[in-house]
């Protein structure tokens, strides 16, 4: 595809299955521009509840997947989705690895509450909640963010994201 139309991009979606690092290993190969992997928690609307409520890893086994594939040196895009809706979210999600976030959920719910106006202020708050982290951080852009940003309550969270633990 690349060949018969060069200027095209390449977005390779999937859930944060068993053999996604290898899916994205392949992808970056290949040539692709991004993958973008939903986490079980969230649902392209066309999922049956079923797929959403019993198939998939969590979100976060997603961010796993492309920390390693970070780690190993691919510089693909990688998005990552699903029950994502707070700049925290956001922040930790850049920390791992990932190059983007993308949410629906909370911007229909934002429309459904208020329209155009509700969108409006979801995004701004987003948009505040995201700089307030990262000055926290000591950073001045959120481009900046790395690993060194972020630690786990959890032990298991810490092993599998190779990221501190809190209280060591």
């Amino acid at each position: 595809m690349k060949t018969a139309y060069p200027r095209a991009k390449i977005w390779i979606k999937l859930g944060p299955f068993r053999d996604a690092l290898d899916v994205i290993r392949i992808a970056a190969e290949e040539g692709a521009d991004a993958v973008v992997i939903d986490g079980k928690e969230g649902g392209t609307g066309m999922a049956p509840t079923a797929a959403m409520k019993d198939l998939g890893y969590p979100t976060l086994a997603a961010l796993k997947f492309m920390r390693r594939a970070r780690a190993e040196g691919y510089k693909i895009s990688l998005l990552i989705g699903g029950r994502l809706y707070d700049g925290g979210h956001v922040v930790k999600s850049l920390a791992l690895g990932a190059s983007s976030t993308y949410m629906a959920r909370p911007f229909l719910i934002a429309a459904l509450a208020r329209g155009e106006k509700g969108v409006e202020n979801y995004i701004e708050s987003l948009k505040v909640e995201i700089q307030m982290l990262t000055s926290a951080l000591g950073k001045y852009d959120v481009g900046e963010i790395s690993s060194e940003d972020v630690a786990s309550l959890d032990k298991d969270v810490t092993a599998m994201l190779g990221i501190p633990y809190v209280y060591s």
